[in-house]
């Protein structure tokens, strides 16, 4: 039986496995584009097993279901890119999504060194409900081919989805499907946008991309994302 095992260093919320870099590690085994649901927080450290049946993949810890993934292309049509000016200057002004200055999580954490963390901190753009910054892959997340790693480009996909709803302090990924057309070599300053498509109460939905200074479009993600309120957060974490 294939497991999976999320080491303790990709958390989302603390004792949590980060959503995108978890759905990453899991689409490596799966075969074309899949829709992966988030079911239950993610253990950390410890073998997850794989089960396929009727083309459903699940993840499980025991008799608990933590992920399923569906065979599905991503729907939201990717934008084109901010300038690179543009999206620096947002990343210079950040939103305070999430946990602010006192995160952990691998992806958005403002307390993860570099090296230790992606560090990508999303400001907005003009548009209220689209966010942008600019992200350096550090080498420590380049494979043995000097590319960033698919799983830690899932993970860049995931947070900013979240940076760009601007009347939600806290929420979790609740789905994601990834794209990716290209994998950029580390050191290389790239372009992340995030953009709102709609949600109705706590359900928010969400696309994200990835793109070179030029433009070029390198990957791009559907999210969904559930708005939680602090005692909620703080119960997943």
């Amino acid at each position: 039986m294939t497991t999976i095992t999320i080491p303790p260093a990709f958390n989302g919320p603390p004792g949590s496995g980060n959503g995108g870099y978890s759905a990453g590690l899991l689409a490596a085994h799966l075969d074309g584009p899949h829709t992966i649901r988030i079911n239950a927080p993610i253990p950390l450290n410890r073998p997850l097993a794989m089960r396929r049946e009727d083309g459903i993949t699940t993840l499980h810890d025991g008799d608990a279901v933590i992920m399923t993934a569906r065979p599905e292309a991503p729907s939201i049509a990717p934008r084109p890119a901010p300038s690179f000016e543009a999206a620096k200057d947002a990343s210079e002004h950040p939103r305070p999504f999430g946990a602010g200055e006192q995160s952990v999580c691998f992806v958005c954490g403002r307390n993860r060194a570099e090296g230790e963390g992606l560090r990508i901190f999303c400001g907005q753009l003009d548009d209220g409900e689209t966010a942008a910054t600019v992200w350096t892959p550090h080498e420590t997340f380049g494979g043995e081919d000097g590319l960033v790693r698919p799983e830690i480009l899932w993970s860049a996909l995931d947070c900013p989805g979240g940076f760009s709803l601007p009347d939600v302090d806290r929420a979790l990924l609740g789905e994601m499907n990834a794209e990716i057309l290209e994998r950029p070599p580390v050191g290389e300053p790239l372009i992340i946008q995030a953009w709102r498509t709609g949600g109705k109460g706590r359900k928010h939905f969400a696309g994200t991309a990835l793109y070179r200074p030029d433009g070029t479009l390198l990957a791009h993600a559907d999210t969904v994302w559930f708005a939680v309120d602090t005692e909620q957060f703080e119960a997943n974490a």
